[in-house]
């Protein structure tokens, strides 16, 4: 990771201004109030709240007064789906220099390895997917502690790794190996490692990183049931390609491994979402063909996860069991999955480059073991394992609380309607594009309907998905002239680090062309811009859609990767007019003169909170409607929220309707403030931490 010295040069080059207010406002304090959150960083350097450099310069150093830099640089590489550059930068793939600018070769062989698979959506949604199924292997040795391997999920509580990562703790025995009780004790396995950490302890990780051990046995040591499957390397293993007896086939160098904990099951973050997951093995794979490509989720020289590419070049005559590649590797990165560019799991890392074996075609390159093989055994000697590992999984858990924080948990009650839309529109496909967010009347406690809570409830859903949200006040929008809409948009681009903007079509002198340049002119504009940042950036994909209205002809769609999300708070105190309202209906696609939108337009989606605006209300089916009401939150949401925290934990079968209903009960008897209008959600929020431990769920 940059020096605090050289960070805040790196934000200002490489982070947009939206993802880094999103970044410190999910490491705020839980009871941080929403007067404190709002232009937190801009109070740091009042003097020039404008001016990202001096905020940026501000910032660094108060984060890291605070213990919270490392928490917000994880946060900036959750929110990066879409910037590679940044990500690289943080976990030290990419070197800068003293003026934060990104080394050229490094972003050159970046470039080479990552653009060719953004253009496709399954490769980059794959992967993103499989970066949280990685782990590394910590080994808790008294002489030299460190990481030593990675593995992988591949079923909810089943890790993947190649044997001699953990051999010092099995013995080989007549029947297969004997694992010993002693690396329960020792052996740890680090989901989340996306950026340099210093001194790391397993009893105490630094913040963000997922820690899980290994099962304890059902007897005493040393009966250990840790081990699930194995197979001895090769003797031949990273000494030739050219493979003597035993039968190679019968040596694969893999271990699977039991967790403690179902984490596959859980949610990503502590505040539930998007699931973990595991990579399914199940049937054969297609074996790879010379010169196709080969991609690694790693950690190399026991550092933070990379991802490298290069291309398949040979494997080992039939049967096929090893494979051999140019993607880089180093010492830490035995058990790494191997990725063909479905991307589809093809082998796993076991060897660099053979010791004794110079001047052939293979002899530069590193080497897997072919999937297929480990599939093979398993059919036959552990039919169970592939059971588990090819189980159907959930993507998205119902999100229970703001922060990802296990340990200080906000919860989320109601807004069921709220965060289903919110889901639904993160799709690149949704035809409903707008969210409007009112009260249910007008006699709801003030400030207490959780309405404007609307903005962090969005943030967190946006958290791992390629997307920005950018806010605006009510005060803010008073500061944008009806006559001058495009001040709005230079702000907007300001904010999401759209450049220069240029090309702005020019204003017409004629009244009545006012109109139709703030419609129409005006938005056409910010989408083309929109759709040349995401094209540069190799964040375009063009896909086959079909027009139902046209019969069945296909045509091809260019679909930008990164959702721009705009949320205007408190709309009805300072509700849009003239050619401001014209300017928002036009990006929205709700004018009476107005053309199809393009890519860039719809990537773009829309928050409103407060009412429905006129220009909105007659185009219903453009919009969801959400209404807070306050005085209707009581059991089912309490219930509705542990539910999904309980799910979130990977924990369904501790769930009982009746028990939650118990606890909702007791709360009620024992939390006076209940009865309080203005404390009654914060008070029944409270309660929830309190429930999940007495059914086990939290500590």
């Amino acid at each position: 990771m940059p020096t605090q010295a050289i960070l805040p040069k790196v934000l200002n080059l490489y982070a947009s201004w939206a993802v880094i207010t999103a970044a410190v406002d999910a490491i705020l304090p839980p009871d941080t109030q929403p007067s404190d959150r709002k232009n937190y960083i801009e109070r740091l350097a009042p003097q020039d709240p404008g001016n990202k450099v001096v905020l940026t310069e501000a910032l660094v150093p108060h984060l890291a007064s605070q213990g919270w830099l490392e928490r917000f640089c994880v946060e900036l590489i959750s929110r990066s789906q879409t910037n590679a550059v940044l990500r690289g930068i943080l976990s030290d793939q990419i070197a800068v220099n003293a003026d934060g600018v990104a080394d050229q070769a490094n972003l050159q062989s970046l470039n080479n390895k990552v653009q060719p698979f953004l253009v496709s959506k399954t490769f980059f949604e794959g992967m993103e997917a499989a970066r949280y199924r990685v782990c590394a292997i910590w080994i808790d040795d008294p002489y030299e502690p460190g990481f030593k391997g990675t593995g992988f999920l591949i079923g909810a509580d089943l890790v993947l790794t190649a044997r001699h990562v953990v051999e010092r703790f099995l013995v080989p025995g007549p029947v297969g190996d004997v694992a010993l009780a002693e690396a329960e004790q020792s052996l740890a396995f680090v989901f989340d490692y996306w950026a340099p950490v210093g001194a790391f302890a397993v009893a105490a990780p630094p913040s963000g990183l997922r820690v899980v051990r290994l099962v304890t046995p059902r007897e005493n040591p040393p009966a250990s049931r840790w081990l699930e499957w194995s197979s001895m390397k090769h003797p031949d293993d990273g000494r030739t390609h050219l493979f003597g007896p035993p039968p190679i086939d019968q040596r694969l160098d893999c271990a699977i491994i039991r967790l403690a904990e179902r984490i596959g099951a859980e949610s990503i973050g502590g505040g539930g979402g998007k699931l973990r997951g595991w990579q399914r093995l199940g049937a054969p794979v297609r074996p790879p063909r010379p010169g196709s490509a080969i991609a690694l989720l790693q950690h190399p020289s026991a550092g933070p996860q990379m991802f490298d590419k290069g291309d398949f070049v040979d494997s080992d005559p039939d049967p096929s069991t090893r494979l051999f590649y140019s993607t880089n590797t180093n010492g830490g990165s035995s058990g790494s999955p191997c990725f063909d560019a479905t991307p589809d799991i093809v082998g796993f890392h076991n060897a660099g480059h053979p010791s004794a074996y110079p001047n052939r075609p293979t002899s530069l390159c590193n080497q897997g073991v072919f999937i297929n093989q480990v599939i093979a055994r398993l059919s036959v000697e552990k039919p169970g394992l592939l059971l588990e590992s090819s189980a159907v999984f959930g993507t998205n858990d119902g999100l229970w609380s703001l922060s990802d924080d296990r340990q200080k948990p906000e919860p989320v009650l109601g807004r069921v309607d709220f965060k289903e839309a919110a889901f639904a529109m993160f799709d690149s496909h949704a035809v409903q594009r707008v969210l409007v967010v009112s009260e249910q009347n007008a006699s709801s406690v003030p400030g207490k309907s959780g309405k404007s809570f609307s903005t962090r409830i969005l943030r967190a859903i946006a958290r791992r998905r390629p997307a920005i949200v950018v806010e605006f006040s009510a005060e803010e929008m008073k500061e944008f002239k009806s006559d001058r809409p495009e001040d709005f948009l230079l702000e907007l681009g300001r904010r999401i680090d759209l450049g220069e903007m240029r090309g702005m079509p020019e204003k017409p002198t004629d009244e009545r062309q006012r109109t139709r340049w703030w419609a129409n002119d005006l938005p056409a504009w910010f989408g083309r811009l929109l759709e040349d940042r995401a094209k540069n950036a190799g964040l375009t994909v063009s896909e086959t859609v079909i027009d139902r209205t046209m019969g069945p002809a296909a045509g091809q769609e260019l679909v930008l990767r990164e959702l721009v999300w705009i949320v205007i708070d408190d709309i009805h105190k300072s509700p849009p007019d003239g050619g401001l309202k014209e300017l928002i209906a036009g990006m929205i696609g709700v004018t009476d003169t107005q053309q199809v939108l393009g890519p860039g337009l719809k990537s773009m989606r829309w928050l409103l909170i407060g009412h429905i605006p006129d220009f909105v209300r007659e185009y219903t089916s453009q919009y969801k409607h959400d209404v807070v009401a306050y005085d209707t939150i009581g059991i089912e949401a309490w219930k509705s929220c542990i539910r999904a925290a309980v799910s979130a934990a990977g924990a369904d079968g501790r769930y009982n309707d009746d028990t939650v209903a118990a606890l909702y009960e007791y709360s009620k008897a024992t939390l006076p403030d209940l009865a309080d209008p203005g404390l009654r959600l914060k008070t029944l929020a409270g309660g929830v931490v309190p429930a999940l431990k007495a059914i086990k769920v939290m500590q």
